[in-house]
Protein backbone atom coordinates (compact mmCIF):
# COMPACT_ATOMS: atom_id res chain seq x y z
CA UNK A 1 0.00 0.00 0.00
CA UNK A 2 2.85 2.38 0.77
CA UNK A 3 4.32 1.72 -2.68
CA UNK A 4 1.05 2.74 -4.37
CA UNK A 5 1.02 6.06 -2.53
CA UNK A 6 4.70 6.68 -3.29
CA UNK A 7 4.22 5.84 -7.00
CA UNK A 8 1.16 8.10 -7.14
CA UNK A 9 3.04 10.99 -5.55
CA UNK A 10 6.05 10.49 -7.85
CA UNK A 11 3.70 10.39 -10.86
CA UNK A 12 1.95 13.59 -9.78
CA UNK A 13 5.31 15.28 -9.15
CA UNK A 14 6.51 14.20 -12.60
CA UNK A 15 3.33 15.52 -14.26
CA UNK A 16 3.68 18.79 -12.34
CA UNK A 17 7.35 19.10 -13.33
CA UNK A 18 6.68 18.45 -17.04
CA UNK A 19 3.73 20.87 -17.05
CA UNK A 20 5.81 23.56 -15.35
CA UNK A 21 8.64 23.00 -17.82
CA UNK A 22 6.29 23.40 -20.79
CA UNK A 23 4.81 26.59 -19.36
CA UNK A 24 8.28 27.97 -18.60
CA UNK A 25 9.61 27.23 -22.10
CA UNK A 26 6.55 28.77 -23.74
CA UNK A 27 6.75 31.93 -21.63
CA UNK A 28 10.50 32.29 -22.18
CA UNK A 29 10.04 32.12 -25.96
CA UNK A 30 7.31 34.78 -25.71
CA UNK A 31 9.50 36.95 -23.49
CA UNK A 32 12.38 36.69 -25.99
CA UNK A 33 10.07 38.20 -28.58
CA UNK A 34 9.18 40.96 -26.14
CA UNK A 35 12.75 41.37 -24.89
CA UNK A 36 13.64 43.56 -27.82
CA UNK A 37 10.26 45.13 -27.15
CA UNK A 38 10.58 47.75 -29.84
CA UNK A 39 7.25 48.27 -31.47
CA UNK A 40 7.38 48.66 -35.21
CA UNK A 41 4.55 49.47 -37.56
CA UNK A 42 3.79 45.79 -38.10
CA UNK A 43 3.49 44.69 -34.47
CA UNK A 44 2.24 47.83 -32.74
CA UNK A 45 -1.24 47.80 -34.19
CA UNK A 46 -3.94 48.08 -31.60
CA UNK A 47 -7.63 48.17 -32.23
CA UNK A 48 -8.98 51.64 -32.71
CA UNK A 49 -11.00 52.54 -29.66
CA UNK A 50 -14.66 53.46 -29.92
CA UNK A 51 -13.86 57.15 -30.04
CA UNK A 52 -12.28 58.54 -33.17
CA UNK A 53 -10.47 61.34 -31.33
CA UNK A 54 -8.31 61.27 -28.24
CA UNK A 55 -8.60 64.17 -25.81
CA UNK A 56 -5.20 65.34 -24.65
CA UNK A 57 -4.15 68.08 -22.32
CA UNK A 58 -0.93 69.91 -23.23
CA UNK A 59 0.79 72.10 -20.66
CA UNK A 60 2.55 75.23 -21.96
CA UNK A 61 4.63 77.90 -20.26
CA UNK A 62 3.34 81.48 -20.12
CA UNK A 63 5.01 84.89 -19.88
CA UNK A 64 3.10 85.69 -16.68
CA UNK A 65 3.96 82.57 -14.70
CA UNK A 66 6.63 79.91 -14.33
CA UNK A 67 3.83 77.37 -14.00
CA UNK A 68 2.58 75.45 -17.01
CA UNK A 69 -0.98 76.13 -18.19
CA UNK A 70 -3.18 73.40 -19.73
CA UNK A 71 -4.61 73.59 -23.24
CA UNK A 72 -7.09 70.95 -24.43
CA UNK A 73 -6.73 69.31 -27.85
CA UNK A 74 -8.40 66.47 -29.68
CA UNK A 75 -6.13 64.41 -31.87
CA UNK A 76 -7.16 61.68 -34.24
CA UNK A 77 -7.02 58.22 -32.69
CA UNK A 78 -4.62 56.23 -34.88
CA UNK A 79 -4.41 52.42 -35.08
CA UNK A 80 -0.61 52.46 -34.73
CA UNK A 81 0.52 53.75 -31.33
CA UNK A 82 3.82 54.98 -32.72
CA UNK A 83 1.97 57.26 -35.14
CA UNK A 84 -0.17 58.57 -32.29
CA UNK A 85 2.95 59.40 -30.25
CA UNK A 86 4.51 61.13 -33.27
CA UNK A 87 1.35 63.19 -33.87
CA UNK A 88 1.30 64.24 -30.21
CA UNK A 89 4.99 65.21 -30.21
CA UNK A 90 4.49 67.20 -33.43
CA UNK A 91 1.69 69.03 -31.60
CA UNK A 92 4.07 69.78 -28.71
CA UNK A 93 6.81 71.02 -31.01
CA UNK A 94 4.45 73.20 -33.04
CA UNK A 95 3.36 75.05 -29.93
CA UNK A 96 0.36 77.28 -29.31
CA UNK A 97 -0.18 80.99 -29.91
CA UNK A 98 0.26 83.18 -26.78
CA UNK A 99 2.20 80.42 -25.00
CA UNK A 100 5.90 79.67 -24.71
CA UNK A 101 7.10 76.46 -26.31
CA UNK A 102 10.62 75.57 -25.09
CA UNK A 103 11.55 73.80 -28.33
CA UNK A 104 14.52 75.28 -30.22
CA UNK A 105 13.80 76.46 -33.75
CA UNK A 106 14.78 73.95 -36.40
CA UNK A 107 14.69 70.93 -34.07
CA UNK A 108 13.06 67.94 -35.71
CA UNK A 109 12.02 64.54 -34.44
CA UNK A 110 13.82 62.03 -36.67
CA UNK A 111 12.26 58.90 -35.20
CA UNK A 112 10.74 57.42 -32.09
CA UNK A 113 10.50 53.97 -30.55
CA UNK A 114 8.34 52.61 -27.77
CA UNK A 115 9.94 49.82 -25.75
CA UNK A 116 6.86 48.26 -24.23
CA UNK A 117 8.60 45.99 -21.74
CA UNK A 118 10.36 48.95 -20.11
CA UNK A 119 7.52 51.46 -20.65
CA UNK A 120 10.14 53.63 -22.37
CA UNK A 121 9.59 56.07 -25.21
CA UNK A 122 12.82 56.86 -27.07
CA UNK A 123 12.86 60.14 -29.02
CA UNK A 124 15.58 60.70 -31.61
CA UNK A 125 16.02 64.40 -32.44
CA UNK A 126 18.10 66.20 -35.07
CA UNK A 127 21.33 68.02 -34.12
CA UNK A 128 19.52 71.36 -34.05
CA UNK A 129 18.12 70.37 -30.68
CA UNK A 130 21.47 70.99 -28.97
CA UNK A 131 22.89 73.57 -31.37
CA UNK A 132 19.96 76.00 -31.20
CA UNK A 133 19.16 76.25 -27.46
CA UNK A 134 18.96 79.95 -26.63
CA UNK A 135 19.73 79.99 -22.91
CA UNK A 136 22.00 77.19 -21.79
CA UNK A 137 21.12 74.53 -19.26
CA UNK A 138 17.96 76.21 -17.93
CA UNK A 139 16.45 76.17 -21.45
CA UNK A 140 17.47 72.53 -21.82
CA UNK A 141 15.77 71.64 -18.54
CA UNK A 142 12.59 73.47 -19.56
CA UNK A 143 12.55 71.47 -22.80
CA UNK A 144 13.07 68.16 -20.97
CA UNK A 145 10.35 68.86 -18.39
CA UNK A 146 8.00 70.12 -21.11
CA UNK A 147 8.36 66.96 -23.20
CA UNK A 148 8.46 64.36 -20.41
CA UNK A 149 5.63 65.84 -18.34
CA UNK A 150 3.30 66.19 -21.32
CA UNK A 151 4.02 62.72 -22.72
CA UNK A 152 3.73 60.88 -19.40
CA UNK A 153 0.61 62.81 -18.41
CA UNK A 154 -1.28 61.91 -21.59
CA UNK A 155 -0.03 58.35 -22.16
CA UNK A 156 -0.13 56.26 -18.99
CA UNK A 157 1.76 53.38 -20.65
CA UNK A 158 4.84 55.64 -20.97
CA UNK A 159 6.74 55.79 -17.69
CA UNK A 160 10.12 57.01 -19.01
CA UNK A 161 11.34 59.12 -21.92
CA UNK A 162 14.85 58.90 -23.35
CA UNK A 163 16.31 61.52 -25.68
CA UNK A 164 18.76 60.75 -28.48
CA UNK A 165 20.51 63.33 -30.62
Amino acid sequence: MNKKIIYSLVGLALIFFVGSLIIFLKSSSDSKKEEAGILTEDDSREEVKEQEFLKVKVFFLTEESRLMRPVQYEIEQLPIKRDLYRKFIDLLMKGEKNYITPVPGGAKLRSLYFIERRHLLVLDFSDELINEFPGGSSAELEFIYFMVDNICYNFEEVKMVKFLI
